[in-house]
């Protein structure tokens, strides 16, 4: 099944706690050091909460929490660490946030990537994610209010396409009063 979510990192579009699971990429120290850069300047506010990642469930309600971890604890015996690398980027609107976004899309690693999100909505918070957009292995690194502001952004500057990283773990995650909390690092094991 394809699944459809929405990053919720704004803190003003939820008054309780939100749970996420993510993914770091570990890239090289110089393709590390020009994405957090990047994300700096064109999105400083989500990067003092979070570095760079790949969101694999989408800001659910905390009652889900037992669930998700259920899943996030099957899916990393499941996995091997795996390469990803970004080889492109699209610009585009978010109708869930209403904000504009520089999306860098993963090619290679993103059936595995695809794989994982629809393996971690099986459970129980799977109502709460829309089926009107399909879910699209990406890392955001610019979100902005005016598509105006999106226009002059110079995606070049966050390096040389393909950005190679992999991923070796699973993280869950709870945004609550302006604060991401890891509450379990799993790491893949198969």
């Amino acid at each position: 099944a394809d699944f459809s979510a929405v990053e919720y990192f704004t803190p003003t579009l939820h008054n309780h706690p939100m749970i996420y699971v993510l993914a770091y990429p570990i890239f090289e120290s110089g393709s590390a050091e020009r994405i957090s850069a990047f994300r700096a300047k064109h999105e400083p506010q989500r990067a003092k909460y979070v570095p760079p990642h790949i969101t694999l469930v989408f800001g659910v309600a905390n009652e889900h929490l037992q669930s998700i971890s259920g899943l996030v604890e099957v899916a990393s015996r499941q996995c091997s660490i795996f390469p990803v690398v970004f080889d492109d980027w699209i610009s585009e609107f978010d109708p869930f946030e209403k904000k504009h976004k520089v999306l860098l899309l993963c090619g290679d690693g993103q059936a595995k990537v695809t794989s994982l999100h629809n393996q971690l909505y099986e459970g129980s918070h799977r109502s709460e994610f829309s089926s009107a957009h399909q879910f699209r292995a990406h890392m955001t690194v610019a979100t902005y209010d005016k598509r105006t502001d999106l226009d002059q952004v110079d995606v070049s500057t966050v390096g040389e396409f393909p950005i190679e990283g992999k991923l070796s773990a699973l993280e869950l995650v709870r945004f609550e009063d302006g604060r991401l909390t890891t509450l379990k690092t799993v790491p893949f094991v198969a």
